[in-house]
């Protein structure tokens, strides 16, 4: 008998809802994100939660990595599939930014967005590495987008999300692994480990550019410390994010000012010593495990450039 996740997803493909309407880009940032949020990943959601997937190097190798760097919409192209971090759990949040946060755009204020924790693979594979995606919505205009990793290579067998903090850039690895993957990122970006957050300074929640855009340089999202769960494995962190309510703060957020880091010789220490407050990550929902979430909604990576 087939699994009951497999059977949902082609339900799903049947009922052909992965069509976003013809005028959704003009929709104003509330409307986008109840309409993802009602119409794709609730009507998606797993009633059994699909076993987690291995990385699939192979297909990482074909995939139209360009596309992920460069698509502006918020569902994937077609035929797409997650090679790596396939698995994982979506919801509603909203950035709440300090008093005196010195950067523009949506870190000045981002009341609408969806934000994705999933691991790069089974971690009975490779190990336990979790990862983050955050998709904040932008009246009639694209939305912005970052990711966040603890490290290339995870946290081994510490089973607990919220153990460490993420970053949106991440020290180069020389095992094997992120090796491969990186030679693999390596063929649209200078910077595989790096991920830039200028879109997200660019263009406040109403759809207006910034005259001056100034964003950080790098993040560093803190787990807020009565977020813990159990280390040791074997546990889905999907069962443990479904436990989180609605109005919970997941991370406060650390910026670093560019001028800061003009020295490029710092160590990551020193950096994340050079960073302030700049605000927290809140969710407005639960978290939500589904078909859509896993395999229609899109998140861009921002190609890094240095200034």
């Amino acid at each position: 008998m087939q699994h009951l996740a497999e059977i949902q997803q082609f339900w799903y493909h049947a009922q052909d809802l992965g069509v976003l309407p013809e005028d959704y880009q003009s929709w104003s940032a509330e409307k986008k994100q109840d309409y993802l949020w009602n119409e794709r990943i609730l009507k998606s959601r797993y009633e059994q939660l699909p076993p987690l997937k291995k990385i699939d190097i192979i297909g990482l190798f074909l995939t139209a990595l360009k596309a992920k760097m460069d698509r502006q919409e918020d569902e994937v192209p077609i035929n797409w599939k997650k090679a790596i971090h396939a698995h994982g759990s979506v919801a509603k949040l909203k950035f709440i930014p300090t008093n005196n946060t010195p950067f523009t755009g949506l870190f000045k204020k981002a009341d609408y967005g969806l934000l994705r924790l999933s691991v790069t693979g089974d971690p009975a594979d490779r190990g336990f590495a979790p990862g983050l995606a955050m998709k904040l919505f932008v009246d009639a205009k694209p939305s912005a987008n970052f990711s966040a990793l603890v490290s290339l290579v995870g946290q081994e067998q510490n089973y607990n999300f919220f153990a460490n903090e993420l970053s949106n850039i991440v020290p180069v690895v020389k095992s094997f692994g992120p090796v491969i993957i990186n030679l693999i990122f390596s063929r649209v970006t200078r910077y595989p480990t790096k991920l830039y957050l200028e879109q997200l300074g660019e263009i406040n929640q109403q759809g207006q550019p910034e005259g001056q855009a100034y964003y950080p340089a790098q993040i560093f999202l803190v787990p807020h410390p009565d977020l813990q769960f159990p280390e040791s494995p074997p546990h889905d962190f999907r069962t443990d994010l479904a436990t989180i309510s609605s109005g919970t703060v997941l991370y406060s957020v650390y910026g670093v000012k560019p001028e800061e880091v003009a020295d490029n010789k710092l160590s990551q220490g020193e950096i994340r010593e050079r960073s302030q407050l700049i605000g927290h990550i809140e969710t407005t929902s639960e978290f939500v495990s589904s078909f859509y979430g896993d395999s229609q909604l899109f998140f861009r990576h921002q190609r890094f450039r240095n200034r």
